[in-house]
């Protein structure tokens, strides 16, 4: 009985230490580049600095969805450079009160709660790491920089409340997405019979979100704030 336990273990250990051999394949890839593409939804969101804005802000998360195409440079068998093109809508809700004083000293405010809608073209270049779970079943892991360039965004006002009689009933905020995103992207996939796909990544905006809002006059108003997104895709590598 003893050198039968004794057995099982060794033989246990010997398939363990092998599995481990093959989850972190250090050997040249036979597949030096291939294409893949990808589609999804995502959710996002898009804030403000909390020292620039006078009165309260909420920005919702909303939905939108991904597609593009990523390539995939093969290094080693573990390790791939995956540059990537993607077309992504993102929406959110938002709602603003902006404070005033009238010519007595009374306190007036206005009510603004609006719809956001953006569309990016979004270039990602990640380090992705692969382990061999199985022989069909590979995990990716994935980290790095990407630029997103606005191709499209506005927000629509749907409520508008003001206590300010006195004064133009304006809107409070105007300011429309910035031009130009750039932040790290980082998430993991699964990759089944070497072409299936699937991937959650978050998206972590380093820059600011918005651009800079015409106050008139020659003034302007920068609001700061970071972009920020979930992405869930699947996809199929070629």
């Amino acid at each position: 009985m003893k050198r039968f336990l004794l057995s099982i273990i060794a033989l246990a250990a010997f398939t363990l230490a092998g599995r481990a051999a093959e989850f972190f394949s250090t050997e040249d890839t036979p597949y030096l580049f291939n294409i893949g593409v990808r589609a999804g939804v995502n959710t996002s969101n898009r804030t403000l600095s909390n020292d620039s804005w006078g009165g309260y802000n909420f920005q919702s998360w909303g939905t939108g969805f991904n597609a593009g195409v990523v390539a995939d440079i093969n290094i080693k068998d573990y390790l791939a450079i995956q540059p990537g093109v993607f077309f992504e809508s993102r929406s959110g809700h938002s709602s603003f009160v902006q404070y005033y004083f009238n010519e007595t000293g009374d306190t007036r405010y206005v009510t603004q709660i609006a719809h956001r809608n953006s569309y990016y073209l979004n270039i990602p270049v990640l380090a992705s790491m692969r382990f061999n779970i199985s022989d069909y079943l590979r995990w990716h892991v994935d980290f790095g920089p990407y630029m997103g360039f606005k191709l499209k965004s506005k927000m629509k006002n749907l409520e508008l409340i003001s206590t300010a009689t006195d004064i133009d009933n304006k809107v409070p905020f105007t300011a429309n997405a910035s031009g130009f995103d750039f932040g790290l992207k980082m998430g993991m996939g699964l990759e089944i019979s070497r072409h299936i796909y699937f991937g959650i990544h978050y998206e972590a905006g380093m820059i600011n979100a918005y651009g800079r809002q015409d106050l008139g006059a020659g003034f302007y108003q920068s609001y700061g704030g970071r972009t920020k997104a979930w992405t869930f895709t699947a996809g199929w590598n070629f």
